[in-house]
This record gives structure tokens, C-alpha cells and sequence, in this order.
């Protein structure tokens, strides 16, 4: 039989073992006591009793035969002579004395006894036998960072010192709240008041009142209260320094730059952690954990700066040493874009001390010195200096949060539209993929607002090579402002449902499975509480929850009419072989179509016998569309052109719209040859020598949903009233395109009336304005040939001070100008004569304004 060995170590360690066979033994040497493991507590008294109490970590799961916990004491705190045991329970320990005689003043110390040999002690306290009594006061005046607490002290002796104990609401026994940070009370009454700042918005905390008599300390019972919640406005209370980060304009505990705030250790998200046990702080990095008082105080919208964060604010920022008005000094911080911010020079606080206010800053960050490191990073100024120092993590400290967060409003109308997965040939066009990966507590405040929560938060936004992640993308959904919902799937079926939205936490639930990717078949619910992720007018983001293995998965949609692109092709060809066919210059959706393009093709090229560009299924899509080329550049320089010589329209006749630029076997060519060359004086070219770059060519085009324009006279009058659209019933004109040429006859005589009040004293404006007009031809010259104003002609002084240009600068609409006081010309003189003060009296009128003008041309013949 084998002999079995056991060495007893329970008089400093706990004994643990498993076995494999009888010679395989464990043991546990970690001791369950050590210096700090006794605390020497409060004690409750009377005038001839005293209940005596203290706290012991590491007897949790010992036997009670193998410890013994008590008191010594005596009337000297030099000898303690006596003892008592005590009772153990939730690591308190009690024990209590009797017969005592009031005013007698006695010195205690706990202790636990390890099997009757090894003794552990906490520190010598004393308290006094007295019929004090003090009883805490109801919690009043409660904000998010300010409680006003007190008591009320009955017989207390003369010389008796006041405050309160505060601590967490997660510590449990009363010993541990008297164990709290000591904030004494301005005023020594018996009944007083403390004003509590500092404090963390949405927490929960116990106090108890205290009268310190000098030689012991009794408490009032314990109260428990709620700071309310405060929510950091991501527009007002952070300020864009031009940094990588938004800081706060005030500290964590505060509501102004001023004030001073709360005082935290690290780790700490209450600010009333008065230990200096390592153990009780954190000992990682904790800015973005459950363990950031800024991220805790400010639900999620903002976080503890980073070690990084600190060092880009000290060196990317002008520091000033300041005073406010209120007397507050500290540091004021100047971005590089010119906005600033001020933090106070707040001090710090070790155990219940505080120290430096007024003259030392100290600022916490949420990075540890280094992983399980004593040290946190922080950051110090005063008048004289400033940088990074490493403080204890027991130091208190104030906290200035930053974030990334901002506010975009849910905006539920914008869900009404039909939408596709954003995958088409190959790529995405709002996304980087049809499909990203998220945490499984992603949800709208971190994808859309960027807010720093704390939990499962992550990003993988895969791209679209990613095809394995989503398979077939095809498919649409509809959904419609009374709460119908039709979902076409890849299979072609289509289905027919009802939805609604939960706009408190933007989720969506309908009665059909919604839109998602072939590949995301599966996976446990497509219907209930899915999560909207995103969503505006170009995209549309909803989460579905993977249970496999657990994340958000995102589907990215679009609006149907922006998925499929127009190509806009660029072909050159000539006589060396280097031809360029169909290069894809852009894709343009088609809600975007309208309006000026730039198009750039980075290459070289001289002396094309075919030159031209495609807009690829325009005229299909928009039948009545009109389009024009108002710029090309060879290497950057512009060169001249004539545009009423190159060719337009649907000229392959299929669907595209087509710049025919110069083509030898296109329209306008015989025999192999261009009759008229755009690009200069030549005639019956083979070749256009003017079209020669080395690097790349761009145009500038602009498009037309419509080649019906609508002329209107617009004015401001002197109260600043405006009138700036076609009234109803205005007369148009079309610029027509006949065998694939722009046709319009000029000079071409129009009319256009405004009938408006206000505009007795004459107007401080006064044009002509034919919208979307100049985009197409900004070359294109008007003339005035009359003004009439309530019927009554007015002399035309000088009709070429009538100014043709872009309306308002905006490149898009023509305006011929009469009067603008704003002109730099105009304002001294104009086409019907002087103007008085800022106003045009000759063109005064009590109902209407007629004007009378010319269209001499839509293009300009260029000077080769």
C-alpha cells in the first residue's frame, strides 16, 4: 500500500490538489491572507456600548474551525490588552462590548487568527462612548453630476467635526460605504448640508452622514440615490479642434468649463474610489471597456482619450496658461483650425486628499503604462509646464472625454423607395461590398453615428471580391409610405407583405423574409427586429443576426434607379494602330446624369481620323435629353472648338447619345474626309492634326433632361423680396436636334413678363433667366431690345451694359442681367440708366415688368 504525504499549508495557503493516479499532487501555495487582507472598521456605539466592525478578504471559503476574528483593545493604543472575537459573515466582521462607560475612549484592532498560530491585524482605531446619534438625510436637489446630501447630529460633543462617506451602490455592507471617500462638510453644524459635485450622470451610489468626535467617528445609516441621465450632444458639447478626435468642451462631473469636475483612479467609473490597493483599479487599457468613466457617463457617446489622443492635442496645439473670469486657471488648448478649449487645472486626489488644485492639471488617459503595470499614461500642466507623466492607478484624476460620434437623424420617409443589393459586374458603387460583417451589438449609433459603445462592437466591410460572402445579389425590395412591403428574391418569386419600424432602436419587422443574398440562406430570422444600419437617400443598410457564429451581417442596398450606371464611352482612332475603342471614361447613375461632367482619359493620342464619345442607353432611358461638350483640354490647356459644327444625338440608333466630334466615317464626312473640322478652319480633312495629347485629354459636358427652356424675368424689390421661377402658363422654346445638329434659328426675338407687387421704388434686381440654358451653351449671347414697365416703354440708355453670364454663378442657368445693385458695373450705371441709392427707379412698376430680347447665338464661331 503507498504512503500518502500531505503537506497542511493552510496556515498561509489554500490546499488544492487533483490526482491522476495516488502519487499525483497539486498544491496551492497562494496565501489566503496577507498586509492587506484585515481592515480595521467603524464602530457603531452608544453611551455604554460599542459595536465593532471590520472587513477580512480570503476567508471565503475556509472552514470557520480553522480562523478565529475578533477585536483587540484597550484604553491605550499602545496596549491592547484584551479581546473579543467576532462573527464572520459576507467578509464583515462584527463583534460587540458592553458596560461601558459613557465618555471612555477605547483603541480596537481586528484580527484573524489562522489555525490558532498565524495572526493577521489591521490598523489601530479608537472611538468614544457617547449618546451622539446622527441620522442621514433624504437626498435632495439630484442631478446628473450634483447631489445635495447632509445629516442631522444630536448630543455630539463640543470640537465634533461633520461630513458624509460615500461609495459605489455595488458595495454591499454598510462597513464599506464608512469605508468611502470622507467629503467634510463646509459648514461645521450639527445640522448640515454637503453639495456633492463631480458626480457620474446615471449612477447609483450609497452615503451616510458622519460626526467625527475626534477620538472615534459615528455614522447615520446608509442612503442610496440615482444621478439622473446626461446625454453629450455630439453638435454642442464637443468641439472639432481639427484633430483626429472631437474633445469635450468641459470635464466628466462638470456642465462648464470651469468647473472642475470629478476626480477618477483609473479604471474607477464612479469617482469615489479612495483605496490605494492596486488590486481595486484596472490594470489594461480601458478606454472603450466597461471600465471608461467617460464612455459610462456619457451613454456610450464619447470615450476616455487615448495615450495617442493626448499626445496629438499637446503637439498638435497651441497651449496657453489662462485665468477665466471666475478665477479658475488652467490650460487653454488652440487647434490647428482655430477652435479652442479650456481645461481646468483640477488637482488630484489619493485616498481623500486632494492636492494641486488651482496650480496642477492632471488628466487622465484610458492607456495603462504597460499590461498589469502599477502606472497609468496621464497627462500634467501647470503655469510653467506640460507633458506626459505616469501616475498610480489609485491617483484620481480629471477627464476631459473626446469622440467620433455624430447625430444623423432616422429618417423614416427615406425608406420608401425601391431598393437593390449594391453588387452589379463585379463591384459596388455606394459600398465597398454587398455585404459587411459587424459585432452583434452594431447597430445604427455605431454605424451611422460613429459612437464609441462598449460591447461587441467590430468592422469587417468586405469588398466586392469578397464573392463568396454573398453569392447572387439580384433581387429588389419595395417599400411603401402605408407600410407594404414586395420583395423579389433570386428565384424570381416575388412576395407581397406588410412591415413596420420600431424608430426608438431603428429596427425593422415585416411579414415576409426581407432581401438578402443567396449566400445568406440560413441563417435564423430574416423578419423580426432586423437592424437598420444605415440609411439616406443613396443607401440603405439593414443587419441580420448570424447565430452560427454570432455577428451582424450587413445586406448594403441602393436605390434601384442608382445601381445600373451609364457608360459614357471615349473611342480615338487613327492611322498607327494605337486605336482606343469604348474606353469607359465614367458611369453615371441616373439620377445624377443631369448637369455638368467632367470625363478624363489619361493617355496619348495625336491626329485622329475618328474621335468621339458615347453616352450609353441616355436617349433610351431619357428620350428627350439634349447634351454638349463646353470644354476639352489636351494636357490640361483648353483648345478651340466649334460646337454647331460637331454632330449629336442617336446617331448609331441605339439608344446611346452620341459626340461626334470628328469622324471621317461618320456625319458630316464624304469620301473618307471630315467636310468641316470643329477644331479649325480646315475642310475635307482626313486627319485632325489640333487633337494631340500626351498625358490625357478631359472634357466638360453638360446634360439636359429636356431641350425645352422656359424664359422668366426674376427681381428682388426693395423690402428683398425675390421672384425667381417661371410663372404658370410662361411661354417656352425647344432647341431641337435635326439630322443629329443642334437647331436653333438665331437671332431669335423673345418676350418674358413678371408681375409682382413691391417693386414701386424700382428693383434692386432685374434679369432675364432661361434655366439649365448656359450649362449647354455658355457661350450663348442675348441682346436687350426693350423694357416696359406697366405697359409704358422706358428708354434703353445703353443696351450693351445688359450683362450675359451664368445666373448666380452657378454654371447652369443663363441670366441677362438689367440690374444688380451688387454688380461692381451696374451699381454706377446701366442699360436704362443710373441707378438712386441701391435701387433702379427706371425700371419701377407698380404691376409688371415686360422685357424685350434677342438670342443672337447658342455658339460662339472660335478665333483658330
Amino acid at each position: 500500500m503507498k504512503s500518502k504525504i500531505f503537506l497542511y499549508l493552510s496556515l498561509f495557503a489554500g490546499l488544492a490538489f487533483t490526482a491522476c493516479n495516488d502519487d499525483d499532487i497539486t498544491v496551492n501555495t497562494t496565501p489566503i491572507l496577507d498586509a492587506q487582507s484585515v481592515v480595521t472598521g467603524s464602530a457603531d456605539v452608544t453611551a455604554t456600548t460599542a459595536t465593532l466592525h471590520a472587513t477580512v478578504k480570503g476567508l471565503e471559503n475556509s472552514s470557520p474551525q480553522s480562523y478565529t476574528v475578533g477585536f483587540n483593545y484597550g484604553m491605550d493604543e499602545n496596549s491592547l490588552t484584551q479581546s473579543v472575537n467576532g462573527s464572520l459573515a459576507e467578509g464583515v466582521v462584527t463583534a460587540e462590548l458592553t458596560g461601558l462607560a459613557d465618555g471612555t475612549t477605547i483603541y480596537y484592532q481586528a484580527f484573524a487568527k489562522l489555525q490558532g498560530k498565524v495572526t493577521f491585524t489591521g490598523e489601530v482605531k479608537s472611538l468614544t462612548t457617547t449618546d451622539a446619534t446622527v441620522e442621514t438625510k433624504t437626498v435632495g436637489n439630484i442631478s446628473d453630476v450634483v447631489a445635495t446630501l447632509g445629516a442631522t447630529v444630536t448630543n455630539a460633543p463640543a470640537g465634533t467635526t461633520y461630513g458624509i462617506v460615500i461609495a459605489p451602490a455595488t458595495v454591499e455592507a454598510d462597513e464599506d460605504v464608512r469605508a468611502g471617500l470622507i467629503v467634510p462638510a463646509d459648514v461645521n453644524a450639527e445640522d448640515f448640508v454637503v453639495t456633492m459635485s463631480g458626480l457620474v450622470p446615471s449612477t447609483t451610489y450609497k452615503y451616510a452622514g458622519y460626526a467625527d468626535l475626534g477620538a472615534g467617528v459615528i455614522y447615520g445609516e446608509v442612503v442610496t440615490f440615482t444621478t439622473s441621465e446626461s446625454t453629450i450632444d455630439v453638435n454642442d458639447d464637443l468641439v472639432d479642434l481639427g484633430l483626429s478626435v472631437k474633445w469635450a468642451k468641459y470635464n466628466v462631473g462638470a456642465h462648464s468649463e470651469g468647473e472642475l469636475g470629478g476626480r477618477f483612479g483609473f479604471g474607477d467609473i464612479y469617482g469615489v474610489l479612495n483605496t490605494t490597493v492596486i488590486s481595486d483599479y484596472a490594470s489594461s487599457d480601458i478606454y472603450r471597456t466597461a471600465y471608461d468613466v467617460a464612455n459610462s457617463a456619457y451613454g456610450g457617446r464619447a470615450t476616455l482619450p487615448s495615450a495617442a489622443d493626448f499626445k496629438e492635442l499637446f503637439d498638435n496645439c497651441t497651449k496657453e496658461w489662462i485665468t477665466l473670469e471666475d478665477g479658475v486657471s488652467g490650460y487653454k488648448f488652440t487647434g490647428p483650425n482655430g477652435n479652442s478649449i479650456f481645461m481646468p487645472a483640477a488637482g488630484s486626489r489619493t485616498v481623500n486628499e486632494v492636492s494641486g488644485e488651482g496650480v496642477d492639471g492632471m488628466y487622465a488617459t484610458g492607456s495603462i503604462v504597460g499590461e498589469g503595470s502599477k502606472f497609468a499614461v496621464a497627462y500634467n500642466f501647470s503655469s510653467s509646464s506640460a507633458g506626459k507623466v505616469n501616475a498610480p492607478v489609485y491617483q484620481a484624476l480629471s477627464v476631459r472625454a473626446v469622440s467620433t460620434a455624430r447625430s444623423v437623424p432616422f429618417n423614416k420617409s427615406l425608406l420608401y423607395n425601391t431598393w437593390e443589393i449594391d453588387y452589379n459586374a463585379g463591384k459596388s458603387i455606394r459600398f465597398d461590398g454587398p455585404v459587411h460583417f459587424y459585432g452583434t451589438d452594431d447597430c445604427w449609433r455605431t454605424v451611422t453615428n460613429k459612437e464609441p459603445l462598449v460591447g461587441d462592437v467590430w468592422a469587417w466591410e468586405a469588398d466586392a471580391s469578397n464573392e463568396r460572402a454573398f453569392g447572387d445579389c439580384s433581387g429588389y425590395m419595395t417599400l411603401t409610405e402605408d407600410g407594404n412591403i414586395i420583395v423579389k428574391m433570386q428565384d424570381g418569386a416575388e412576395a407581397k407583405g406588410t412591415y413596420t419600424v420600431n424608430e426608438s432602436d431603428m429596427t425593422i419587422t415585416s411579414s415576409i423574409d426581407l432581401l438578402h443574398p443567396a449566400a445568406m440562406s440560413g441563417y435564423a430570422d430574416y423578419k423580426t427586429n432586423i437592424k437598420i444600419l444605415a440609411l439616406d437617400s443613396e443607401r440603405f443598410q439593414i443587419g441580420f443576426f448570424r447565430d452560427s457564429d454570432p455577428a451582424t451581417v450587413s445586406v448594403n442596398m441602393i436605390p434601384q434607379g442608382k445601381k445600373y450606371g451609364l457608360s459614357v464611352e471615349f473611342s480615338c482612332a487613327g492611322n498607327d494602330g494605337n486605336d482606343i475603342w469604348g474606353a469607359e471614361l465614367a458611369s453615371i447613375l441616373p439620377d445624377e446624369i443631369f448637369g455638368k461632367h467632367t470625363l478624363v482619359y489619361e493617355g496619348s493620342f495625336k491626329d485622329p481620323k475618328v474621335f468621339l464619345i458615347d453616352i450609353v442607353g441616355l436617349l433610351e432611358k431619357f428620350p428627350g435629353a439634349i447634351a454638349t461638350v463646353t470644354d476639352i483640354r489636351l494636357d490640361g490647356e483648353s483648345i478651340a472648338f466649334d460646337g454647331s459644327k460637331m454632330f449629336y444625338g442617336d446617331i448609331e440608333n441605339n439608344g446611346a447619345y452620341r459626340f461626334e466630334l470628328f469622324n471621317v466615317y461618320g456625319k458630316g464626312s464624304a469620301d473618307g474626309v471630315v467636310v468641316e473640322s470643329p477644331f479649325s478652319n480646315g475642310q475635307n480633312m482626313q486627319v485632325e492634326p489640333a487633337i494631340n495629347f500626351t498625358e490625357k485629354i478631359e472634357f466638360d459636358i453638360f446634360v439636359s433632361e429636356t431641350s425645352t427652356f422656359t424664359p422668366f424675368v426674376g427681381g428682388m424689390n426693395e423690402n428683398w423680396g425675390g421672384v425667381w421661377d417661371a410663372p404658370a402658363g410662361a411661354q417656352s422654346f425647344n432647341v431641337n436636334i435635326n439630322n443629329n445638329k443642334i437647331e436653333f434659328t438665331c437671332p431669335t426675338s423673345w418676350s418674358a413678363e413678371l408681375v409682382a407687387e413691391g417693386f414701386q421704388a424700382g428693383p434692386r434686381v432685374l434679369c432675364v433667366r432661361i434655366p439649365r440654358l448656359y450649362g449647354l451653351f455658355p457661350d450663348m449671347q442675348c441682346s436687350l431690345d426693350g423694357v416696359a414697365v406697366d405697359g409704358n416703354a422706358v428708354a434703353i440708355v445703353d443696351p450693351s451694359l445688359a450683362l450675359n453670364g451664368s445666373a448666380d454663378g452657378n454654371g447652369v442657368d443663363y441670366e441677362l442681367t438689367i440690374y444688380n445693385q451688387w454688380n461692381e458695373t451696374l451699381k454706377v450705371n446701366s442699360s436704362l440708366g443710373a441707378p438712386v441709392g441701391e435701387l433702379l427707379p427706371a425700371a419701377a412698376f407698380s404691376n409688371s415688368v415686360k422685357v424685350d430680347f434677342t438670342i443672337q447665338n447658342l455658339f460662339k464661331a472660335p478665333q483658330f
